[in-house]
């Protein structure tokens, strides 16, 4: 169930179909703003911003023409960051980085990688870049159903997604935590939730006064 306090991240309905329409991105097959991150290795939790905030099971509106696809390329603990929106082709790699760590050679190459920006309920922005193989399918699962929903020809195009997690045990590694995103709610351009029964106009009269909506906490 959505909710219905959430920001709805709109858009002129004509720029996302141009941006869904000459999609290039080959999804992964099976500012202003914080960074989310995912703790793959320890804990399996969604991490909000410097504090690394827990959020995972949080719910957030998608800026559905943020999405970018591209290469992120780690060196000295800086990232070279070569990302296109996902209607354009993606754009060569950098070049490999080679250099010597310890008196052993080491070498820094770039990673295919996704991104997207999003809105929680409490008007906190952020910003998700994921490299790892489970970070692209996570965000590819989001692409592939805004291109179905495209090629359908739905209205609803603007998604509200909760940030889960899942896990599998490794022969070599033990347990691994992998990210996962679930669209939980469809709005239109207007801001029209799909499935929702259309609610009549409110009848204005002198005695109408405007109230402010209420906007919950994004943690308890």
């Amino acid at each position: 169930k959505s909710d219905m306090n959430m920001p709805v991240i709109k858009a002129n309905t004509s720029a996302v179909a141009s941006l869904l329409g000459g999609i290039k991105v080959n999804t992964t097959q099976a500012g202003g703003t914080s960074f989310l991150s995912f703790d793959a290795k320890r804990t399996g939790e969604w991490l909000l911003g410097a504090d690394k905030e827990p959020c995972t099971g949080d719910v957030f509106s998608l800026d559905v023409t943020s999405l970018k696809h591209g290469y992120i390329q780690w060196h000295m603990k800086k990232a070279d960051r070569r990302l296109v929106p996902i209607n354009q082709a993606l754009p060569a790699p950098q070049e490999p980085i080679y250099y010597q760590l310890k008196g052993k050679e080491v070498c820094d190459e770039a990673g295919e990688a996704r991104s997207l920006d999003g809105t929680f309920s409490d008007g906190t922005r952020f910003t998700l870049e994921m490299s790892t193989y489970g970070g692209r399918k996570c965000i590819d699962g989001i692409i592939t159903q805004l291109v179905s929903r495209f090629a359908q020809q739905s209205p609803f195009l603007f998604p509200q997604v909760q940030l889960d997690t899942d896990s599998y045990e490794h022969s070599s590694y033990g347990l691994v935590f992998t990210p996962e995103m679930v669209a939980v709610a469809w709005f239109d351009a207007e801001g029209n939730e799909e499935g929702a029964p259309a609610l009549a106009a409110p009848e204005v009269t002198e005695d109408t006064q405007e109230v402010a909506p209420v906007v919950r906490r994004r943690r308890a």
